[in-house]
């Protein structure tokens, strides 16, 4: 089944309906990056319009034009323009946009990749952020057994695999459990934020 199937046919019990606490809490705090930021695999885009609430030029980058539809509705209900919160359709490890991001909020899309593919999902974070730009990751489920089974998404993804991922090229600014999160997720939640070495 792809990820617009799922859409299409309202198989989708990973949507919340809203941003995580976690982001939420970072929004209001206005610890965050100023300028543009990056969304992977925002779905139907509740992060996009937490951060472009935010004060940022939030980008969602999806690939079931179903949640970017259910996206523009949200935007709409929100009474936000398009150019501070917006959806494009599109594969994030081709994905070129006109210039770098100055922030890049992960959550529930390096589970959501082959864990085959987290090395390129880290080439590509890289190459999209600016270099004083930031990386942000809310890492779940962090456990180690599958919450789904063998082989189905979402792939076990523990605080220290992002680490060991990450550590190479990119400085961790803060690497914690979250305390509040989505019902059913408490425990399963870790927040990171990377910076690029110099």
């Amino acid at each position: 089944m792809s990820w617009e199937d799922a859409w299409r046919e309202g198989r989708t019990g990973w949507d919340a309906g809203a941003s995580p606490p976690a982001l939420v809490e970072l929004a209001r705090s206005g610890d965050l990056p100023s300028g543009r930021a990056l969304v992977p695999g925002c779905g139907a885009g509740y992060d996009v319009l937490t951060l472009a609430h935010a004060g940022l030029a939030a980008t969602g980058l999806e690939v079931a034009p179903t949640a970017a539809e259910r996206f523009e509705a949200l935007r709409d209900d929100a009474g936000l323009d398009p150019s501070v919160a917006r959806v494009e359709l599109g594969d994030f490890f081709t994905y070129a946009p006109a210039a770098p991001f100055d922030l890049m909020w992960d959550y529930t899309f390096l589970c959501a990749i082959e864990p085959a593919r987290r090395p390129a999902w880290e080439a590509r974070a890289h190459t999209l952020l600016a270099d004083d730009g930031e990386l942000v990751t809310l890492i779940f489920p962090a456990r180690p057994e599958p919450l789904n089974g063998p082989g189905r998404p979402p792939y076990p993804l523990l605080p220290e695999d992002v680490e060991a991922l990450l550590s190479p090229r990119w400085e961790r600014v803060e690497l914690r459990p979250v305390t509040r999160s989505h019902a059913g997720r408490d425990g399963l939640e870790h927040l990171g934020r990377w910076r690029k070495r110099a």
